[in-house]
């Protein structure tokens, strides 16, 4: 099965957004979230326009294996507010059978406001996820469900090179399909950022746990990290690592990795 874009309006949508982005926000304001630069677009919390295209690849459990093409971005109206999306594509074998579809389409509005906490530059953001479930359940493409997801968070700059991200996110479903159960999950979440002048670049830890408060608050959690370099003024590119199953407790996948490209407007 091929991609069928000009049957997923969507994709239509987010591809739009892709081409207008350069133009209507190159004049957005440097942000100093994260370090600046490329390892700013790696902090939620940082006020910063950027698009990444990655390619990742997952050891899933009991045996499947799974490749995934994302787009991610940030586009900045004005220093208070964002909008982040995300597109993923898939290939998988799930059901047992290669499957390719469009995965999830996620749009981010995110009020961002700058605080002063016990003394300690940071960033509050307020915003909610929409996240819309575009692939097929039956093929092992599709998630089953439509999400919204409010969330809270705090970017604090400890240094001029050290970030630390607290994050919190209630992921609810409003809309599954037949079979499926209720999504009702919390997410915390904890993100260190270290930038690193010597190679234009910057390191990142992201633990990511989950709450499932459908399965007795059953928690699981999965680390990412990742290493990048600015190669140019605005553009970047970084590889990211994946442990789940295989050293932690989750059903998301056993371990993976990942590569990206990265560019700053």
């Amino acid at each position: 099965m091929t991609w069928q874009l000009t049957n997923r309006p969507w994709a239509l949508i987010l591809v739009v957004l892709l081409l207008t982005a350069r133009s209507a926000y190159a004049d957005a304001p440097e942000e100093v979230g994260g370090g600046g630069g490329g390892a700013a677009a790696s902090d939620p919390t940082a006020g910063v326009s950027f698009q990444d295209l990655k390619l990742r690849y997952f050891n899933l459990t009991e045996g499947n294996e799974e490749s995934t093409l994302e787009a991610e971005g940030s586009y900045v109206f004005v220093p208070e507010f964002k909008i982040t999306h995300k597109l993923i594509g898939t290939r998988t074998n799930r059901s047992g059978d290669w499957e390719t579809d469009f995965r999830e389409l996620s749009l981010k509005p995110i009020y961002l406001h700058p605080i002063m906490p016990f003394g300690i530059k940071a960033k509050l953001a307020l915003g909610a996820e929409w996240i819309k479930d575009l692939g097929k359940t039956r093929d092992g493409t599709g998630s089953g469900s439509d999400q919204i997801a409010p969330l809270i968070g705090i970017g604090w700059q400890l240094t001029d090179d050290d970030f630390v991200i607290t994050l919190v996110q209630y992921f609810h479903s409003y809309d599954e399909d037949d079979g499926f159960e209720d999504v009702r999950k919390t997410g915390p979440r904890l993100i260190y950022i270290r930038k690193l002048p010597a190679i234009k670049g910057w390191g990142k830890i992201d633990l990511k746990t989950s709450i499932d408060h459908e399965d007795g608050n059953d928690f699981t959690q999965t680390l990412e990290l990742q290493l990048g370099t600015m190669v140019a003024d605005s553009i970047g590119i970084y590889v990211d690592g994946f442990v789940g199953d295989s050293v932690l407790d989750t059903n998301a996948y056993d371990m993976g990795i990942g590569i990206g490209l990265r560019f700053m407007y």
